[in-house]
């Protein structure tokens, strides 16, 4: 059935598409981040990235999403909920920003997808030798802060609006074809994502949010042989070094944001977790 979830259902039959709004939440994945080839550039926001594509596709579907990013590079679940953000001006912050958006569109029906955790525990996997304890420490903080976070975002939407949490695929797996690292590195890095994945969709489940599973669209648990680049590689290290930048070359890699591919996955993945009546 179409929209997936921008449609009334009256009597078992559907009435004609409506339209409504998409409040995107997170950090530099929900602006469609990827590299701009610029040595130590951090990359750019691209109207490439999965919130793109979910519009693109429901269009198709018959239903016109307005859209409304207000991530954050760099967002943790500490910052959304604690303190103000250096993508806003003074005391603003993305919390603030979901706040006056919500209040202005109440009564309109909506869709909202979380994507905050990652930069939680990021700064662990970015070594040579992944940081096991760094990733309890921010799996910790998850536990403190995203439940808040959740909270708040339901406090300020209206009665007809859905939510979606996103999990993540690993990125790191790339470390396999890394010299410097390896396959012990790359299960390492499987096994502390799937840490954050499992927390994150503890608390989704408790809140009643449906889930994007961001990681089975990357196939992170298939470990049966393929190759890469002529090289045999597990699959899920494929999809990592196909779907983002990470075994790119510089100067447009190493970069762990996805590329259209990879967006276009996660944004098949939220599709799936949208509910198909509102």
């Amino acid at each position: 059935m179409g929209v997936v979830g921008l449609q009334r259902f009256i009597g078992g039959a559907s009435t004609s598409p409506t339209s409504g709004f998409y409040l995107v939440v997170g950090a530099s994945a929900s602006l469609g981040f990827q590299p701009t080839g610029i040595v130590h550039h951090n990359g750019a926001r691209t109207d490439r990235g999965y919130a793109d594509d979910v519009v693109a596709m429901e269009q198709k579907r018959g239903v016109d999403l307005t859209m409304r990013q207000i991530g954050c590079p760099g967002e943790t679940t500490y910052s959304m909920l604690h303190t103000g953000d250096h993508c806003y001006v003074g005391s603003g912050s993305q919390r603030n920003a979901a706040r006056i958006y919500l209040g202005q569109h109440h009564d309109q029906a909506g869709l909202i997808t979380i994507d905050l955790g990652f930069n939680d525990v990021r700064p662990c996997l970015w070594k040579w030798v992944p940081d096991s304890a760094c990733v309890a420490k921010g799996l910790a903080q998850i536990r403190a802060n995203l439940p808040g976070d959740i909270k708040l975002l339901q406090t300020y939407a209206g009665a007809h609006v859905h939510f979606v949490g996103l999990l993540y695929a690993d990125p790191f797996l790339s470390d396999y074809v890394n010299p410097h690292s390896g396959a012990a590195s790359a299960e390492q890095t499987r096994v502390l994502v799937t840490d954050l994945d499992n927390e994150l969709t503890s608390i989704y489940r408790a809140a009643n949010i449906p889930i994007a599973n961001v990681p089975g669209a990357f196939h992170m648990d298939n470990v049966s042989a393929t190759k890469w680049d002529q090289r045999p590689v597990p699959t899920n290290v494929l999809y990592a070094c196909s779907w983002t930048w990470m075994c790119t070359p510089p100067p447009w890699g190493p970069d762990d944001h996805p590329n259209d591919a990879g967006y276009r996955a996660i944004a098949n993945a939220i599709e799936v977790a949208v509910p198909t009546t509102w």
